[in-house]
């Protein structure tokens, strides 16, 4: 399949590709916060806000991602339009899917809500990688910190570790749909951006760094 972004990719249909992928990862979010079986290890941390101060999700997702932006600047990170973008539109976008979203009881309409985030999210977050115009806020911190010397990999981990058990702590969404975006978005986010014409090793190496919410 031809590359969605190419090297003569107008910077107008970049941002365009980029804002579409922030509303589906909003999008996506809600569905799996909704389903209530556990959201991405990231976005445990911003319901964990939610809970622990009693304010708005939308509030939320937007203060973990400013503290993710800050803590990556800090650290050396370099941040483009995206990464502003992304703290500036996400967390009200989320307000708003989660507004007009039916909330559901059942278990089954749940797993249904929560494949639909899931596939959504993954969506999305092709969208937001494949302009190539800033990094995601978690994003930035892991690659400031891997620019100090310290492995990609076990990076990655220790902030998903680290924002699984303090969003826990805090009250966070904690489930089984935690361990499958852990365990699957990773597989699932490199055959999305290879879809989207990237080539293998490319789509190895963005999938190792994305992370739903960031």
């Amino acid at each position: 399949m031809p590359a969605i972004v190419t090297a003569e990719t107008s910077a107008a249909r970049r941002a365009g590709i980029l804002l579409l992928g922030l509303v589906l990862v909003a999008v996506g979010v809600a569905c799996t916060i909704q389903a209530d079986l556990g959201v991405a290890p990231y976005d445990v941390l911003s319901t964990g806000i939610r809970d622990l101060f009693d304010i708005p999700i939308a509030a939320a997702a937007v203060i973990l991602p400013t503290v993710f932006l800050a803590l990556g600047l800090a650290l050396g990170g370099r941040i483009g339009p995206g990464s502003i973008l992304a703290v500036a539109l996400v967390g009200p976008m989320l307000g708003a899917a989660l507004a007009v979203l039916p909330h559901v009881e059942a278990l089954p309409p749940r797993i249904a809500l929560f494949a639909v985030g899931f596939v959504v999210t993954t969506a999305g977050i092709t969208a937001v990688v494949i302009p190539e115009i800033g990094p995601g806020p978690a994003e930035l911190v892991m690659l400031a910190l891997h620019d100090r010397g310290h492995p990609l990999a076990p990076v990655r981990t220790g902030i998903e570790v680290t924002s699984v058990a303090v969003g826990w702590a805090m009250g966070g969404q904690v489930g089984v749909g935690t361990a499958v975006f852990a365990v699957l978005v990773g597989p699932a986010l490199r055959r999305t951006l290879e879809l989207a014409g990237y080539e293998s090793s490319a789509a190895a190496a963005a999938s190792d760094l994305a992370a739903p919410g960031a």
